[in-house]
């Protein structure tokens, strides 16, 4: 193989797919290689060799042969999931240092790094990466203060999945509203949900609660719906399936950080429910309204009725912000293709 790509891949979670299935809409297929926490999935959907991500003599064979390692999406160098997923990376990074030295971070979020240990690896090891490329400012900030000064802000790469057919057949005519929640600490996430989706039944629209993270978001959707009488989204086998499904939306009522932007994309209208700062950073860089999620149990509803009412203004929003954030991913792509190596 000529090109590994590492990230998050292989659990389903839709926003990390998604970033990889555009990287391969401008890389040769049959020269890709991708670590996978599930290489059966992973061959299947998107017709490429795939690595154990966790086998670590086939991993560091895999980028001891490779041209180029590209990092694809995600916020991996964070520490709130733990060290050990820092770590982690950070090795693969080294390893691709010392075998060719082609190694290319790719529309990275990263932080938060709570740990001195953290800063003080993610500063010496990526101080070394030819190039770093990042989703947003606050990333770019982090590493400034890091001492990192080779990094760039160009966009999420999913601003350019190109949508597939939707996987699933939604009633036509009807408002569907998308719904992606995630379990966020203590939140009454389960609760505040049920409520919404029973206040836009009895406002004439169809919630579809959609999982954006299958490990995790399935089982928490489908007991919102089990309360609520509300739809849940079959697993797409594909994330442009998924983006394919956004364009069919009335709006969209987002946790997940991909659940908006897949939206955004489509041109759907966002409410976002900010848990993260990253969810703030999107919201504000689409003029669209965001909620504190502290603040959503009380207020969700009302949100949501000013939110639906703004739908017509929050569009026009849309189709004036997104075609920049696409053109400056496409830009990125034709970049990497030439840092990889690629003619």
């Amino acid at each position: 193989m000529e090109f590994l790509i590492a990230g998050y891949y292989g659990y389903r979670n839709w926003g990390d797919e998604g970033a990889l299935a555009t990287l391969l809409q401008v890389l040769p297929r049959e020269a890709v290689g991708v670590l996978s926490g599930d290489p059966v999935f992973t061959e299947s959907a998107y017709g490429v060799c795939a690595v154990p991500r966790m086998h670590w003599r086939a991993v560091r064979s895999a980028i001891q042969r490779s041209h180029a390692l590209i990092f694809g999406g995600g916020s991996l160098l964070q520490d709130a999931t733990s060290l050990r997923s820092l770590v982690y990376y950070l090795t693969l990074i080294q390893w691709g240092l010392r075998a060719h030295g082609r190694v290319l971070l790719v529309g990275q979020g990263v932080g938060p790094l709570r740990r001195p240990l953290s800063r003080w690896l993610v500063a010496r090891i990526l101080r070394r990466v030819p190039l770093i490329s990042l989703r947003d400012e606050e990333s770019a900030n982090l590493l400034r203060q890091l001492g990192v000064a080779n990094s760039r802000v160009d966009a999420d790469l999913t601003w350019a999945l190109q949508p597939q057919s939707p996987h699933i057949a939604l009633e036509a005519n009807a408002r569907w509203v998308g719904l992606a929640p995630r379990t966020w600490g203590s939140a009454p996430v389960h609760a505040m949900f049920a409520a919404l989706c029973q206040y836009l039944q009895q406002r004439g629209y169809r919630p579809l609660l959609i999982p954006m993270q299958e490990t995790q978001d399935r089982a928490l959707c489908e007991a919102i719906a089990a309360t609520s009488n509300a739809a849940v989204a079959a697993p797409p086998q594909h994330p442009a399936q998924l983006m394919g499904l956004m364009h069919t939306l009335t709006g969209m009522v987002a946790m997940r950080l991909h659940g908006a932007i897949f939206a955004a994309a489509q041109g759907v209208p966002v409410l976002a429910i900010s848990y993260d700062p990253k969810v703030d950073a999107l919201a504000k860089q689409l003029g669209m309204p965001c909620l504190a999620l502290a603040d959503a149990p009380a207020s969700l509803t009302e949100a949501c009725e000013a939110f639906l009412q703004q739908r017509n203004a929050l569009q026009q929003r849309l189709l004036d912000a997104t075609p920049l954030l696409r053109q400056k991913t496409e830009q990125l792509l034709a970049q990497v293709i030439t840092a990889a190596g690629l003619p």
